[in-house]
């Protein structure tokens, strides 16, 4: 089978990410407005609630099912026989999950206020496992699944205008967050017939899938912690409320870093196929590029989202969130934390089946998120959850940065670091004017945007960055070719 661009892949995976980045920031204003932090809090609790259950419903099979399936694409006996005993594990797993599922909805009283809104968020477990999207990851399709994403966003977004107008409207914008999140789901199975030969009969072995696929799941369990745990912590310790304003101080880091992540994406497949090919060279130049291109993006977005948290807060969400300000730039660090654990810890040690190690570090983090939290957020409330998450975070990329350091540790790697640096302080200084001289929020949004934008690829190109002169190379060499 031909194999696709990673260019290709590349932009497709961020052209994604970017609708889904586009999207909150035209639903969520809306959304924050009407529902007011209380009702925003409900819904993003019952959601926080639910995810347990999708995460043991899909046992951790997405990541490895992705690893295994990129090894033996070319192969439809093998693909056929492979996919068919995970959708086996998935659909007992599913079943388990919706057991454990109506066990906690009957008998925890803390949920009871919450049944409605439970029973209607729970059909995520369902289309997340059986949404097969590791399929589409194996086979890079990653322009299939932008197109698909795009058009149950636009779906979604028609159904948030029609049905959600007051603050009572909470049901309908639990559905407005299926739509947007798992619709697309309902085809994948239909579709990934052009992929997989269900028809084919083979004999089914799956206890060999079972201990990989427990340590994926572990990995998926403690990752959890910074995603979920936080809101569910503040829900039990705190108020409806609090995780209003917490949600509204996470929303744009998380979106940044659902772009961000797009890199990764493409990363798992194909550096799981250099691998089997025994490319090591090839291998060990993607995991630099990744690395210094990552280091690149993170740097100056979460620096300017911690200088700007005051203007986005308050034109995002509205002046009912100010006090989410301070959270918002508390939180803003794991932009780089996050992203550099993703290329470390999600795509690199399980394509080194190294997934024991990254399952380690996550559990240091894990454990260093649940005992913050207990000490700071029922005295501080979003305060807290936002100190213990980055300390979270910074634990689990420091234990794996110390694993990988020999692929970290590079002149390379070290040099662009420090590029990235200098030019970062130098877009700081012209944020910190702009904010100074110009009192309009969304002024100060534009001008510091785009003059630090500016500035800072300016500052790269100064220090002679390798990567952005590669980059400006490549698109010097088409506009030539086109001439």
């Amino acid at each position: 089978m031909k194999q696709s661009s990673l260019k290709a892949n590349a932009f497709y995976s961020i052209l994604k990410s970017f609708l889904s980045l586009a999207f909150p920031i035209i639903t969520f204003p809306y959304a924050s407005r009407i529902l007011l932090p209380e009702g925003i809090g409900k819904v993003n609790f019952a959601n926080s609630i639910i995810s347990y259950f999708v995460i043991l419903a899909g046992l951790g099979i997405n990541g490895y099912a992705c690893r295994e399936a990129s090894r033996i694409k070319d192969n439809p006996l093998a693909l056929a026989k492979f996919t068919k005993e995970i959708f086996i594990i998935n659909s007992i797993s599913t079943i388990v999950s919706y057991i454990a599922f109506i066990c906690v909805y009957i008998f925890v009283p803390k949920l009871t206020d919450y049944r409605t809104l439970l029973l209607i968020c729970s059909i995520k477990i369902f289309f997340t496992t059986f949404g097969v999207d590791w399929i589409y990851n194996a086979f890079e399709e990653f322009k299939y699944k932008t197109i698909r994403s795009f058009c149950f966003q636009i779906l979604a977004l028609l159904f948030l205008f029609l049905f959600v107008h007051s603050k009572e409207n909470i049901i309908p914008y639990a559905i407005f967050g299926l739509i947007s999140n798992v619709g697309s789901n309902v085809f994948n199975l239909i579709h990934s017939r052009k992929f997989i030969n269900f028809k084919i009969k083979t004999t089914f072995e799956l206890t060999k899938h079972l201990q990989p696929i427990f340590i994926f799941w572990g990995i998926s369990l403690v990752t959890s912690i910074y995603s979920i745990l936080d809101t569910s912590m503040l829900g039990f310790f705190s108020s409806n409320i609090q995780v209003g304003l917490y949600s509204a101080a996470t929303k744009i880091s998380h979106m940044t870093l659902s772009m961000l992540g797009a890199i990764g994406t493409v990363l798992l497949p194909r550096l799981s196929y250099l691998i089997k090919e025994n490319k090591i060279d090839s291998f060990d130049s993607l995991v630099e590029k990744s690395l210094c291109i990552m280091t690149i993006l993170s740097i100056p977005i979460f620096t300017g989202l911690f200088l700007l948290a005051k203007p986005i807060i308050l034109i995002l969400s509205g002046s009912q969130y100010a006090l989410a300000i301070i959270p918002m730039r508390i939180i803003t660090p794991i932009v780089f934390f996050i992203a550099m654990g993703n290329i470390l810890g999600t795509q690199l040690l399980p394509v080194l089946k190294k997934e024991r190690i990254a399952l380690l570090s996550y559990i240091l983090g894990a454990s260093t998120n649940i005992i913050l939290n207990i000490i700071f957020i029922p005295q501080y409330g979003a305060i807290g959850a936002a100190i213990g998450t980055v300390c979270a975070e910074f634990i689990v990329v420091f234990s794996q940065a110390f694993y990988l350091k020999h692929y970290i540790i590079k002149k390379v790697i070290i040099i662009n670091l420090f590029q990235t640096i200098i030019a970062n302080l130098i877009m700081v200084t012209i944020i910190i004017f702009i904010e100074y001289y110009f009192e309009n929020n969304i002024l100060q949004i534009f001008l510091a945007t785009f003059l630090g934008i500016f500035i800072y690829v300016f500052s790269l190109h100064i220090l002679r960055n390798r990567f952005l002169l590669e980059y400006e190379h490549k698109i010097m060499s088409k506009i030539t070719k086109q001439k």
